[in-house]
């Protein structure tokens, strides 16, 4: 089983959902003050997540696929106590990465979820997951990363998207 969302909801994800801190700006020192009340920190997708391993924050769940922008790239350096793997086709939300995510929140902290296909649209699952007090981090492409909070606010802004997930 897996969900898909129509041209219309996918254009509300290309824009930054959080807070948009340039590529210029993305330092040590910001990160240290965005993230000092984080319940849990999770990046989703892998130019984020190797992007804050070495800034020196190891997110607790880093959620990638092995691509950049369509291609392939190299592994991302290993700063993780587990491992989860699952598939999810472009474009899509299937049940095994639900579940692989769901899982990775219940494992012992660095989890790294390795996608099979495509992790972009996986932020909506974790936001739906996630406890409220947990930060998001995603790449904007060509713009920079965004920090998402997870709190009602969003959750109830994004409920039409949340709801199509089988959660």
């Amino acid at each position: 089983m897996q969900v898909s969302f129509s041209s219309d909801e996918l254009s509300i994800l290309k824009r930054p959902l959080g807070l948009l801190i340039e590529d210029s700006r993305v330092s040590r020192d910001i990160l240290e003050h965005l993230l000092k009340d984080a319940r849990l920190v999770i990046s989703v997708g892998d130019a984020t997540t190797e992007r804050l391993i070495a800034l020196g924050f190891v997110p607790d769940i880093q959620i990638v696929d092995g691509r950049e922008r369509r291609g392939l790239r190299a592994e991302i350096k290993h700063m993780h106590k587990s491992e989860v793997r699952c598939r999810n086709p472009a474009g899509t939300v299937s049940k095994d990465a639900i579940d692989a995510i769901r899982k990775a929140l219940t494992l012992d902290k660095p989890v790294r979820v390795y996608v099979d296909g495509e992790e972009d649209l996986l932020g909506l699952v974790v936001l739906k997951l996630a406890p409220d007090g947990s930060t998001i981090l995603y790449g904007q492409p060509l713009e920079g990363i965004v920090l998402l909070r997870v709190d009602e606010e969003i959750k109830s802004r994004l409920k039409h998207l949340l709801s199509k997930l089988p959660i």
